[in-house]
């Protein structure tokens, strides 16, 4: 885990300003909400943490490391999309284990790396199954589990509940809470 500091982010997009002067402070190990009605920023401001968009002015650090102008992957950090972002022609298996795929490590440790994922997010013997066969949930914990497999030193969420119904939405709060500690 990391600890996160906004500090005065400023994102524009043409002449439209999605952010203005963000201040944050999450402490390591903290569980973290951002809350506001569409188009307020959160995705904005979690695209900047995750390093997939930079901030027009303003500071962003990990730690104590200035992280504002580091790629995605010097960071660190991982996002989970709200629609999931899986792979329908790949199997879970395949999904999971995708980002150790591109690191090119050894198959023996990939198929070991999997596994856990697969079992911390409860679909060990989902491995052959495709995304299609799937519901939202396991569809949700699938993109988790290919999260948490990298060992990313952030995992952020976006709207990660939001597709899903409220019986599913109730299960899933309680598996990312358990999933956190």
């Amino acid at each position: 885990m990391v600890e996160v500091k906004l500090e005065n982010i400023v994102k524009t997009f043409g002449e439209t300003v999605a952010l203005k002067g963000i201040n944050l402070h999450v402490k390591d190990g903290e569980l973290f909400t951002l809350l506001g009605p569409s188009g307020c920023g959160k995705s904005t401001t979690l695209r900047i943490i995750a390093g997939l968009d930079f901030a027009d002015s303003g500071h962003l650090y990990f730690d104590d490391d200035d992280v504002t102008y580091k790629s995605s992957s010097e960071r660190g950090a991982v996002l989970v999309f709200q629609n999931y972002a899986l792979w329908p022609h790949m199997t879970v298996y395949d999904n999971v284990a995708y980002g150790l795929k591109v690191k090119k490590l050894p198959k023996q440790e990939i198929d070991r790396k999997v596994k856990w994922a697969l079992e911390l997010v409860k679909l060990q013997g989902y491995e052959d199954r495709y995304p299609t066969q799937l519901s939202g949930g396991q569809q949700q914990r699938v993109a988790i589990a290919r999260a948490l497999v990298v060992e990313p030193k952030l995992l952020l969420l976006d709207e990660p509940l939001s597709n899903l119904d409220a019986k599913l939405r109730l299960e899933m709060r309680s598996e990312i809470r358990r999933i956190q500690r």
